[in-house]
C-alpha cells in the first residue's frame, strides 16, 4: 500500500512539473518577445522593475525563465545591474502566486470540473489553431489543468499516507525542515513545485503550519541554485547578478526565521480581516507572501550598497581578454538579445586589430598572449553561434546568426594571416640582401593599420567605412618597388618570394577585414545599399557585403 501511495505521489509531481513546463514554455512562445521587450525598456527604476520581475513571473509561473532572461539582458547592456537586481527581486514576489492558486484553486474547488476542459480546450488549440502563438496559448491552457491535476493527485497521496507517517525530527526540526525545502527546490529545479509539495503535506495533515513556513523559508534559499547553476562558464555581469540573487533569499531567510512566530501572527490577523477563511494553505500561502515582501523593503535601503560592493567582484574575469564578456548561455537562450551581445563582443574583437597589424610591422610579432587570447575567443563565439542556432529563430534571427557566422570565419582567417605574416616576416629577416625590402614592407603594414583603425573609427562611429581603394596605390608601389630591385640585383629571388608572400599576405588580411566589416553593419542593421558591393563566393559559397571590391592579384 505504501509503495502505491509512493507512486501515486510521485505522478501527482510529475503531473505538477509537467504542467508548469507546459505553462512557461507555451507563454513565453504566445509572447513572443514580450519578456525581451519589458525587460529592455520598462525597468528605469527600482520600483519598475520591481513590479516587472513580479508581473513577468506570476504570468509565467516560473522565476526561473525570468531571472535566465534578466541574466541575459544585463549581458549585453541593455539593463543596468541596479535595475536588474529588483527584477530579480521581484520574480521572488512573483512566485507567489502559485502558491495562491493551490491554495485558492487546488483545494476549495472540485478539480476534475476546471482542470478536464482546460485541457481540451488546450489540446484543441494546439491541435488545431493557424498561428503559432494559439498552439502556444493553448499549451499553456493545457498546462493549467494538468497542473491542477498534479495538485489533486499529490494531496490525494499525502491525505492516505499522513495518518501512517508521524514525522519526528526532534530537537533540530526547524534546520531539518528549512534544509527540506532547500533540497526539494534544487532537486526539482522549481520552487513553484516545492511549495506545491508543502501545501499538499499541510492540507493532508503531514505537516503543522510552523513547519510548512520553515520548509517554505528554504524553498526560497533553495531557487537560487537556478542562478548558480546560470552562472558557469558565465560572464562577470551574470557572476554578480546570481550572488544578488543568492545574498537576497538568504538575507529575506534569516529575517523570517527570527521573526517566524510574530510573521504567522500578523499571518492570522491578516486571513481574518480579509476572509480568506481559516484553512492553514491559504495562511501558508499568506507568509509566503509577506516575508517575502518584508525581504523587499528591508533591501530597499541597503541595495545601492550592496550593488556597489558586487560591481567590485569578478573583475578579472571581466577583464581577462581570453574571456568572453557578453555571451554566454543566458544569452543563447534570448535570440533577440543575442544580436546587441554578439555586436558588442566582436566590436571588442574587430578594434584590436589595427593594433595588432602595428606589432607585426614594427617588432615582426603578434604579441606575447594576445593572439592565443583572440583565438580562445573566436572558439567561444563559435560555440555560442551554434547553440543560439539551434534554438527556434525567427527570419531575422536567422539572419543575424548567419552574418556572426561570417564575422567569425573572417576574423578566423585574419589570425591565420597574422601568424603567417609573422612567421615570414622573421624568414625575411634572414637574408643579407633584404634590409630595404625589410623596411619597405614594415612602413606598408604601418599603413595597413593605420586604414584599419581608420576604418574602423568610421564604422564604430555610424559613418560609412572605407575602401581598399585609398591604399591600393600604396600597395601597388610597394609591389612595383620589390620588382624593381629584384630585377636590378639588389634583392635575391629567395628574399623576393618571401617578400612578395608578405604582400600577398597582407592584401588577404585586408580583403577579410572589409569582408567582416560588412557583415559588421549587416549584423547592427545599419548598413546602406551603396556600402553592400559583393566582394563575389566567400570560401564557404555565400555571397557577402562589403565596402568595395578589392583588386585582382597579379
Amino acid at each position: 500500500m505504501t509503495l502505491e501511495i509512493i507512486a501515486v505521489g510521485f505522478g501527482g509531481l510529475g503531473l505538477f512539473l509537467l504542467g508548469m513546463w507546459l505553462i512557461t514554455e507555451g507563454l513565453r512562445v504566445a509572447a513572443a518577445g514580450s519578456l525581451e521587450g519589458l525587460l529592455a525598456r520598462w525597468t528605469s527604476s527600482r520600483a519598475r522593475g520591481l513590479l516587472v520581475g513580479t508581473l513577468l513571473t506570476a504570468a509565467l509561473q516560473s522565476s526561473s525563465a525570468v531571472t535566465v532572461a534578466t541574466l541575459g539582458f544585463v549581458n549585453t547592456g541593455l539593463l543596468r545591474f541596479e535595475r536588474a537586481v529588483w527584477v530579480i527581486f521581484g520574480s521572488n514576489l512573483g512566485t507567489t502566486l502559485t502558491a495562491w492558486l493551490v491554495a485558492m484553486i487546488g483545494f476549495k474547488f472540485k478539480v476534475d470540473i476546471l482542470a478536464l476542459p482546460l485541457i481540451g480546450v488546450g489540446a484543441m488549440l494546439r491541435v488545431f489553431a493557424p498561428t503559432n502563438r494559439y498552439r502556444s496559448l493553448g499549451m499553456a491552457l493545457a498546462g493549467f489543468g494538468i497542473l491542477f491535476l498534479g495538485i489533486e493527485t499529490l494531496a490525494g497521496a499525502f491525505t492516505n499516507v499522513a495518518p501512517s507517517l508521524p514525522l519526528e525530527v526532534g530537537a533540530y526540526r526547524w534546520a531539518v525542515m528549512l534544509g527540506s525545502g532547500i533540497i526539494l527546490t534544487t532537486l526539482m529545479q522549481s520552487s513553484s513545485a516545492a511549495i506545491a509539495v508543502v501545501l499538499t503535506a499541510l492540507a493532508g495533515g503531514l505537516l503543522g503550519l510552523t513547519d510548512a513556513a520553515a520548509v517554505v523559508i528554504g524553498a526560497n534559499v533553495g531557487t537560487t541554485s537556478t542562478a548558480l547553476i546560470a552562472t558557469l562558464g558565465a560572464t562577470a555581469n551574470a557572476r554578480r547578478l546570481a550572488l544578488a540573487h543568492v545574498l537576497f533569499n538568504v538575507f529575506t531567510a534569516i529575517v523570517a526565521l527570527l521573526m517566524l512566530y510574530p510573521l504567522l501572527g500578523a499571518v492570522q490577523i491578516l486571513v481574518r480581516g480579509l476572509a480568506l477563511g481559516s484553512d492553514l494553505t491559504t495562511a501558508l500561502a499568506m507568509f509566503h507572501t509577506l516575508f517575502n515582501l518584508l525581504g523587499i523593503l528591508l533591501m530597499w535601503p541597503l541595495e545601492p550598497r550592496m550593488s556597489r560592493f558586487l560591481q567590485t567582484r569578478f573583475q578579472r574575469r571581466q577583464m581577462a581578454s581570453a574571456a568572453l564578456q557578453y555571451l554566454d548561455g543566458n544569452v543563447a537562450e534570448l535570440p533577440d538579445a543575442a544580436r546587441v551581445a554578439l555586436g558588442k563582443e566582436l566590436s571588442r574583437l574587430l578594434e584590436q586589430y589595427s593594433a595588432a597589424v602595428g606589432m607585426v610591422a614594427r617588432e615582426g610579432r603578434q604579441g606575447d598572449s594576445l593572439p592565443a587570447d583572440r583565438r580562445q575567443v573566436l572558439d567561444g563565439i563559435g560555440e555560442f553561434l551554434i547553440d543560439v542556432s539551434r534554438r527556434e529563430l525567427t527570419g531575422t534571427q536567422a539572419e543575424i546568426i548567419i552574418q556572426g557566422w561570417h564575422i567569425q570565419h573572417n576574423l578566423v582567417n585574419i589570425e591565420d594571416a597574422l601568424a603567417v605574416l609573422h612567421e615570414n616576416q622573421h624568414k625575411l629577416r634572414r637574408f643579407t640582401d633584404a634590409a630595404r625590402a625589410t623596411e619597405l614592407l614594415g612602413s606598408w603594414l604601418v599603413r595597413l593599420q593605420d586604414t584599419l583603425a581608420k576604418d574602423w573609427n568610421a564604422i564604430d562611429g555610424g559613418a560609412e567605412q572605407g575602401s581598399f581603394a585609398a591604399i591600393a596605390p600604396a600597395y601597388e608601389t610597394v609591389k612595383a618597388t620589390l620588382l624593381q630591385w629584384a630585377m636590378a640585383g639588389e634583392l635575391g629571388r629567395q628574399a623576393l618570394d618571401q617578400a612578395l608572400q608578405i604582400i600577398s599576405v597582407s592584401r588577404r588580411l585586408m580583403e577579410q577585414w572589409y569582408r567582416a566589416l560588412g557583415h559588421y553593419q549587416l549584423l547592427r542593421g545599419s548598413t546602406s545599399p551603396e556600402s553592400r558591393e559583393s566582394f563575389g563566393p566567400e570560401e564557404d559559397g555565400a555571397v557577402t557585403a562589403a565596402a568595395t571590391t578589392l583588386p585582382r592579384e597579379d
